[in-house]
């Protein structure tokens, strides 16, 4: 999933200069074309999701890559993909498609392809659960992520002797380190990027997922952005996932890449 699905406040969307945009509609004729932001947690999910998308379409699949490099709040973003939706992409995967989740009017979202959630990763035998560890241990989240937002306002609505003090990390690998050394009681972040971390610092596989309560549980829904001036697209784009969901492509596809949550929203 692209950083932008992460981010829980994005800078005011910017007039994109009009001699940046090619106004000449594209011919796509048997063809899509699906971009990437190459350094989302998820990209080869979401390109295998891309290429399902399309053969359920009878298309064949072009893919472009980019977007990243972009600072933790998500700036230049949205001036670079209105670009790229204007001029190149007829899809972008892997976007965050919360129900009160912002985009300009050149944008449409589809409906979710994956549900995953942010979960609390601990290194200690004994907890079960949020409410098992201390309240003087503090929590590690991950920066300006969903899952921190919610975490902060359930804390807000605590009385302060209930609440956990967090200390939020955009490096997943040393917010790990400060769990194992004790610094931190556990971790907070979105379980694809747990399986990330798991799969490139062997320490990772030693921490282990314990219940967020009392703490309300965090999905993120996944899907693809969409031109809102191609609503035909969008709703080719939606009866693929629909049907993606419904006959278990997308459940099996979460589960050989490790994902917990589940198909569709």
């Amino acid at each position: 999933m692209t950083g932008l699905a992460l981010v829980v406040s994005l800078p005011a969307f910017a007039q994109v200069p009009p001699e940046l945009l090619n106004n000449t509609r594209r011919q796509n004729g048997e063809s899509i074309t699906a971009c990437f932001d190459t350094t989302a947690t998820t990209l080869e999910f979401d390109r295998e999701v891309a290429r399902l998308i399309a053969d359920s379409l009878f298309v064949d699949l072009q893919t472009r890559d980019g977007f990243g490099g972009f600072p933790i709040d998500g700036a230049g973003f949205m001036d670079e993909l209105s670009i790229a939706m204007n001029n190149t992409c007829d899809l972008f995967m892997g976007i965050s498609v919360q129900v009160n989740s912002q985009f300009p009017e050149w944008a449409a979202v589809s409906r979710p392809y994956a549900s995953m959630p942010f979960v609390l990763a601990v290194d200690n035998p004994d907890w079960q659960s949020l409410a098992d560890i201390p309240h003087d241990r503090k929590i590690g989240t991950a920066l300006q992520s969903l899952g921190e937002l919610v975490f902060i306002t359930w804390a807000q609505q605590q009385p302060e002797a209930e609440r956990w003090k967090r200390l939020p990390y955009a490096n997943f690998e040393l917010m790990l380190k400060r769990v194992q050394d004790q610094s931190l009681g556990g971790m907070l972040l979105w379980q694809p990027s747990l399986v990330k971390l798991q799969q490139t610092v062997p320490a990772a596989r030693d921490v282990r997922i314990i219940d967020l309560a009392p703490v309300p549980a965090v999905d993120v829904h996944v899907g693809a952005l969409v031109s809102s001036k191609d609503s035909f697209l969008r709703s080719q784009v939606d009866e693929a996932i629909d049907a993606l969901v419904a006959d278990g492509t997308i459940t099996a596809l979460m589960e050989r890449y490790g994902y917990t949550g589940h198909a569709g929203e």
